[in-house]
């Protein structure tokens, strides 16, 4: 009925069952004998394997007090079910309307070429003036074998050891039987977990998310020896309808990685470019940030200097972080609340504007970025001519949860377009390449007055929120926006959406820590979306430091970022700094187009342990293998990489080293790749790539 290269949608004009997939997976979804709407069956069409699912309602929710199912019986009725085909993908649409309620919904299911993974959500809208109640939403829900439950942390708080408290960790469970577990975030979507799952243990697992940066869960119910129930919805949301004004629930997904080695990654890679991303590639640009070693005390001389010897050692993008505003810095070196919401450039310190810094990255040939919060402002800088409205601003109960800032709620109308407005005019004044978007502080607003309910404030804010990123791209479709919000408390995939890189977390040392944080992410997210920073701590110097390697490259798994004054640098520091640029562009188009595979335990392991991650391009003819030794003592380790081409011959490469040899991608995954560490950095790089196979006769197997 459509298609679109191997994303197709087929129905039998006698059945009342559609099959939406790609090559990789086929979802059928249709009617039961009880004409509800739901999924019927999940499988890999290649593989033959398939999740062995319960059919049944896949959606449901509540409008006015009524517990809805989609069906075909009264008083709903389907009006039609419409496959089509674009230039990205397949989506098929069932519209029904409910007779008594009076209300149509809308329910989409669409697939992309070369992802095993549907994508699906639902708009309510209301038939008659009368306003309707919606709540209890379900995004989507399925009964499955019982597997294992992996779910990733959230940023979970500002404690220096937050792995300890599963800061994006991968955490594993065997539920019993009657066990009920829930996951997720009542305000940001990441500050306590990610918003993505994983059901299996390695083998044909199920996979499945929210794109959504607000409140959610995900929770999983054992109800017998056999059966899990697991369902993605939205608690606590309540929110009304009328006439042009519908509820179009979030987004999710769920899809089939079949392939084996704990491929979910690389299931989702072409999913998040197409279907989450539309095509919008990633950057991952070497990348300096002013905050760490400069706070707020920052001029137009000092960065000038900065930007002259950044440039000389190979950085691609020079970001002027918080502070470069009127009233900045005014209670100490890292005082960025003050003078917030002014938006004003502080002429002072920068006589001749921003615009004259962007003009000398650009003709160092680098990028220029610059920090914004939009959706905060210092409590004594509103109700001023030109500056924020008091009535604009998120209260929760009466209080703005803080004495001296407030979140600017971006439902009411007159302080969406303030924020869009000055967002806009700082972008055409700066010339900006890159915007920082930060977000240090959040609450459910329940203010009346914003357009909002009572119940919905967090929902409705974050829709503005994916309104003006919208506008923002649609204006300036080459601007790199980075996602920051205190850290990584709103990394989800609805921001992946808007945004093209993402900061993970404000400790950005020790190495070890930084690592701990990549492998966990890269288990949901592209690792060119991922950004940290090389800092001079004391924990860990880089001047004086004893493998400066291993601190480069502890952050090059993602995108590579530096912070530190360069000024007091000795000639070796800096050669060193350069080499270490140049060994990440050696790898970074491989970065900018891969998925990642974790092919040992999660940082921390012990000192005389390894970790190592891959990162697999697409289209599988060239990686990355990163693998780091816990201690100096020698060592050696097989690494055995995943998922190559098994016919292909694969050049092997290490960074320090040179050329290896060569060998088939069967014979590398089946044997591996031994790895030596006798002196040198404990950081060690292999870069695989695939020639012609003509070419790889005669040559040895690496070793």
């Amino acid at each position: 009925m459509a298609s679109r290269d191997d994303a197709f949608i087929a129905h039998e004009s006698s059945s009342d069952l559609w099959t939406i997939g790609s090559t990789g997976l086929e979802l059928a979804v249709g009617f039961g004998a009880d004409h509800v709407l739901g999924f019927q069956s999940l499988s890999d069409p290649v593989s033959g394997k398939g999740l062995n699912i319960t059919p049944g309602s896949d959606q449901t929710f509540t409008a006015n007090g009524t517990a809805v199912q989609l069906s075909s019986s009264d008083p709903m009725k389907l009006v039609s079910a419409v496959p089509s085909a674009d230039d990205r993908g397949v989506r098929l649409v069932f519209t029904f309307e409910h007779t008594t309620l009076h209300i149509r919904v809308i329910r989409s299911y669409a697939c992309y070429p070369g992802s095993p993974t549907i994508e699906t959500w639902t708009r309510i809208e209301p038939l008659l003036v009368a306003p309707v109640s919606i709540s209890n939403a379900v995004a989507w829900q399925m009964t499955m074998p019982v597997k294992t439950v992996n779910w990733l942390g959230g940023l979970r708080g500002d404690a220096a050891d937050n792995e300890k408290a599963g800061a994006f960790q991968l955490s594993t469970r065997d539920l019993d039987v009657g066990d009920h577990l829930e996951i997720g975030s009542p305000g940001r979507s990441t500050e306590q977990d990610v918003p993505f799952i994983i059901v299996g243990s390695g083998v044909d697992d199920f996979y499945g998310g929210i794109m959504w940066s607000g409140g959610w869960r995900i929770q999983f119910d054992r109800l017998n020896d056999t059966d899990l129930r697991v369902g993605a919805l939205f608690p606590g949301l309540t929110t009304t309808i009328y006439p042009g004004h519908p509820f179009d629930m979030p987004h999710a997904f769920f899809g089939l990685s079949t392939r084996g080695g704990g491929d979910e990654s690389g299931a989702m890679h072409q999913f998040i470019i197409t279907g989450i991303r539309r095509g919008r590639p990633f950057q991952p640009l070497v990348t300096y940030n002013t905050w760490f070693p400069y706070g707020t005390t920052i001029d137009q001389d000092l960065m000038t200097d900065e930007m002259g010897r950044a440039a000389a050692m190979g950085v691609e993008l020079f970001v002027l972080d918080a502070g470069w505003y009127v009233g900045a810095g005014a209670n100490g070196d890292h005082d960025f609340d003050s003078g917030l919401g002014t938006w004003i450039e502080d002429s002072a310190r920068f006589p001749d504007g921003l615009s004259a810094l962007a003009q000398n990255a650009h003709g160092a040939d680098m990028k220029f970025g610059i920090w914004v919060e939009p959706e905060r402002v210092e409590l004594n800088k509103i109700d001023r001519p030109g500056l924020a409205n008091e009535q604009w601003l998120a209260k929760r109960d009466g209080s703005y949860g803080s004495d001296t800032a407030a979140q600017i709620c971006l439902v009411h109308p007159g302080a969406r377009k303030w924020v869009y407005d000055h967002l806009t005019a700082l972008i055409d004044a700066t010339h900006a390449d890159y915007l920082k978007w930060d977000n240090n502080f959040w609450i459910n607003c329940n203010r009346v007055g914003h357009g909002h309910g009572p119940d919905d404030g967090n929902f409705a804010h974050v829709q503005a929120l994916y309104g003006i990123l919208a506008d923002l791209r649609a204006r300036y479709p080459n601007l790199i926006i980075e996602n920051v919000s205190g850290g990584g408390n709103r990394l989800d995939f609805g921001m992946l959406q808007f945004t093209d890189t993402a900061w993970m977390d404000d400790r950005t040392s020790p190495s070890g820590h930084v690592r701990h944080n990549l492998e966990g992410l890269t288990f949901a997210f592209p690792p060119a979306y991922l950004l940290s920073f090389v800092i001079d701590s004391e924990s860990e110097p880089i001047r004086g430091g004893d493998d400066l390697p291993f601190l480069l490259r502890s952050r090059m798994m993602g995108i590579l970022g530096l912070t530190y004054r360069t000024v007091d640098f000795d000639d070796t520091l800096t050669q060193g700094i350069e080499a270490g640029i140049a060994d990440y562009k050696a790898i970074r188009d491989i970065v900018a187009n891969a998925d990642a595979t974790l092919l040992s335990a999660q940082a921390p392991v012990a000192e005389d342990a390894w970790e190592v991650l891959q990162e697999l391009a697409e289209g599988r003819a060239s990686a990355v293998i990163m693998a780091y030794k816990g201690d100096a003592r020698d060592g050696r380790i097989v690494v055995r990489p995943r998922q190559l081409i098994p016919d292909a011959t694969y050049d092997v490469r290490s960074l320090d080293a040179g050329p290896l040899g060569s060998a088939t991608g069967a014979d590398l995954m089946s044997d591996g790749i031994e790895l030596n560490h006798a002196g040198g950095s404990r950081a060690h790089i292999l870069i695989l790539t695939s020639p012609s196979a003509s070419a790889s006769k005669g040559r040895r197997k690496p070793h």
